[in-house]
């Protein structure tokens, strides 16, 4: 029996998670760039011409995607509004919870969707509608964890944090290899593991949400 396409609401949805999935899996070792739609349906039980009925476009995939695994991280992130941690303790915790989203980190270097040439206003107002929970979340997160920090100081953390988390893949995961290559040489005295980088760079953002002395 050849492939076929889904027919109610529940099949629309287990489909569309299988694209997901597959695109995940190729996005983890293949270049975004030489993913196609063909290439994630080869590695779904759906066909190529069958692919259309649920995504046009590869960009919508990855669009998905990445709402995806902004809600597995918010979901995390809220976890800290249990109990108020320490300074040092709010920057493990989000480091932790940042180290194991290898695929959102993925997916914010390379700056999708909004850098995208080929995504469209629908993507993009998509996206718009979709994110703003996980926004809302952290924001919430932040507040709740520096409660003497005033709404500037807030918003430039979020701002900070942003900009911070779209080069952490490029630290983990290829800057990694360089400072193993420092350490064989023995160029440096002391090269820290990456996770301790993300951590100090955190320590570093949140120093702002402090009360001054």
């Amino acid at each position: 029996m050849g492939k076929v396409r889904a027919r109610t609401d529940e099949e629309l949805a287990a489909r569309k998670q299988e694209i997901l999935s597959a695109a995940k899996d190729l996005l983890m070792t293949m270049n975004y760039e030489s993913i196609t739609l063909a290439t994630i349906a080869e590695k779904t039980s759906i066909s190529r011409p069958s692919m259309y009925h649920y995504y046009d476009k590869k960009e919508c995939v990855f669009v998905d995607l990445i709402i995806q695994e902004y809600r597995e991280w918010g979901e995390q992130i809220g976890a800290l509004l249990e109990r108020r941690y320490s300074q040092e303790q709010f920057c493990q915790a989000m480091t932790d919870i940042l180290w194991g989203h290898e695929t959102l980190l993925k997916l914010l270097s390379l700056h999708l969707p909004i850098r995208d040439p080929c995504c469209g206003e629908p993507i993009l107002r998509h996206f718009a509608k979709e994110t703003p929970p996980f926004q809302n979340t952290l924001k919430e997160v932040v507040t709740f964890q520096f409660p003497d920090a005033g709404s500037k100081e807030i918003n430039l953390f979020l701002i900070q944090f942003s900009i911070y988390c779209n080069s952490l893949y490029e630290t983990r995961y290829l800057a990694q290899n360089q400072m193993d290559v420092m350490r064989e040489m023995r160029f440096l005295d002391f090269v820290p593991p990456v996770e301790e980088i993300c951590y100090d760079g955190l320590m570093k953002l949140s120093a702002g949400l402090l009360p001054r002395e």
